[in-house]
């Protein structure tokens, strides 16, 4: 097993998964088989399936037991490479299905973004191991009460709020697998950010009770037996779990972020070294090779906002789109959900990929893992000069490593050093780039790829489709 490649899971006390072929694969532990089966053999599990909220089940029996087999995903992500607006998606579809399963006798035990994984733009719960019946009359806590509601406090609407009001990056979450206590938090907010509107609730009280109960404990006042649980009837506890979960829907929107544009967001729009001919002639060439080669799947690297993704996609091709820029990457998801388009955006840096984290770093696996030989076309439009310009990498390197992405076929934008932008970026670094030419790139190709179109730009660009040798 490559250092890569994701282990089993070990944290789920139900059950275990792995990645087999075409399957994720769970092993259900044989003292949680009927409580499985009585779900995923229910009309409630099937009706969320046919509508793609949930991955799809087939039930398989094994010498090792019961085993749940699910598609695989072709290329999953992580919370850290999302959006605001995708995070905002895999809460809301969260919320929904708790609503909607206790109506039909379930519950969700867990509430994080780990149990969620996007199929183009559309978020899909993975953990069918979630859902447990629910309990009027719990034995252990007041039946009113959503005991995964901590869990989606610290994981979806803190991380949200921190974006909001701290402008900390969702990529931290990557170091946060239960998410953020709301005590550390209380420390990095100023006095009036505490007692904001928005904070005070998720933030500022629970900080403060803990203290006070860190406080009591201490002083002995906190000795004695514990109370026992309240219990409300089962229509009223089913009323204020469903207020519950309305209440976290408003304050999982609010906590979004107002739109923060960037020099690249409205990057189409604003192009200098582009006339309107120009971007309409590569427009044009970039369709046609789309059109006449028909890719199912397209890797489009430093898609910004979209453009290219929805031409791909709108051509029949099941899309990702891999952005950086967190601004353009959060446009490209909303146009996608907006058009209903098949495109998958990861917010993520090629240069500074996502690596392996979790125990012995195999829980969760590097983005080029995940990324590697998934795409028949993957798109390089005005790429290259940036990793060869901003993170000094070897054309030769980056060849090497497209040739890894694709199976078949590759489109590549060259940018000239003549060009207004390869000028801007390279930062009078002219005796290490300023001799770059055409014949460079095509010599890097040697042995990984030949030519089979090229058209030049009447901007001094020019635009190549190679195919693997």
């Amino acid at each position: 097993m490559t250092s890569g490649t994701p282990t089993a899971t070990f944290r789920d006390p139900a059950g275990s998964l792995s990645l087999e072929g075409d399957f994720a694969v769970r092993t259900i532990h044989p003292s949680a088989r009927d409580q499985v089966m009585e779900f995923v053999t229910s009309q409630f599990c099937s009706r969320l399936q046919d509508r793609g909220d949930m991955v799809a089940i087939t039930i398989k029996n094994t010498p090792a037991g019961l085993q749940l087999l699910h598609p695989k995903v072709p290329v999953p992500t992580y919370p850290w490479e999302w959006t605001p607006s995708q995070w905002l998606a895999a809460a809301q579809l969260t919320l929904s299905l708790c609503a909607e399963a206790l109506a039909e006798g379930w519950v969700l035990k867990d509430a994080t973004p780990l149990n969620i994984l996007f199929v183009g733009s559309r978020p899909v719960l993975v953990d069918v191991l979630s859902f447990e019946p629910w309990d009027p009359a719990p034995q252990d806590h007041p039946s009113h009460i959503w005991l995964a509601y901590g869990q989606y406090i610290r994981t979806f609407l803190l991380p949200l709020l921190m974006n909001r009001m701290l402008s900390w990056p969702l990529e931290m979450s990557l170091f946060k697998r239960d998410g953020y206590e709301p005590v550390d938090l209380y420390k990095a907010l100023s006095w009036s950010q505490r007692f904001s509107r928005a904070a005070f609730w998720p933030v500022t009280l629970p900080a403060r009770l803990d203290k006070k109960s860190g406080t009591a404990k201490k002083s002995g006042a906190a000795s004695g037996s514990k109370p026992a649980p309240q219990h409300k009837s089962p229509d009223l506890a089913l009323h204020l779990l469903k207020r519950t979960l309305a209440d976290l829907r408003k304050r999982t929107r609010r906590a979004m972020p107002e739109h923060a544009g960037s020099e690249w967001d409205n990057y189409t729009a604003t192009l200098t070294h582009y006339t309107a001919q120009e971007s309409a002639q590569k427009l044009e060439w970039v369709r046609n090779v789309l059109e006449d080669l028909k890719p199912a799947r397209v890797l489009d690297i430093g898609a910004n906002t979209g453009v290219f993704s929805a031409l791909a996609a709108e051509n029949g091709a099941q899309v990702v789109a891999l952005e950086r820029d967190a601004a353009a990457a959060e446009s490209l998801f909303r146009m996608s959900r907006k058009s209903r388009l098949s495109i998958q955006t990861i917010h993520a840096d090629l240069a500074r990929p996502t690596p392996s984290v979790g125990w012995d770093n195999r829980e969760t696996s590097t983005l080029l893992h995940r990324l590697e030989a998934q795409s028949e076309m993957v798109l390089m439009l005005a790429v290259i000069h940036h990793l060869i310009l901003m993170e000094q990498i070897p054309i030769a390197a980056i060849l090497d490593l497209a040739y890894r992405l694709t199976w078949r076929y590759l489109v590549v934008e060259w940018v000239p050093v003549s060009d207004p932008m390869f000028q801007s970026l390279m930062r009078g670094r002219d005796s290490l780039y300023g001799s770059l030419t055409e014949e460079d790139l095509l010599s890097a190709c040697q042995n990984r790829f030949h030519t089979l179109r090229r058209q030049p730009l009447e901007n001094g660009r020019i635009l190549f489709l190679f195919a693997k040798d």
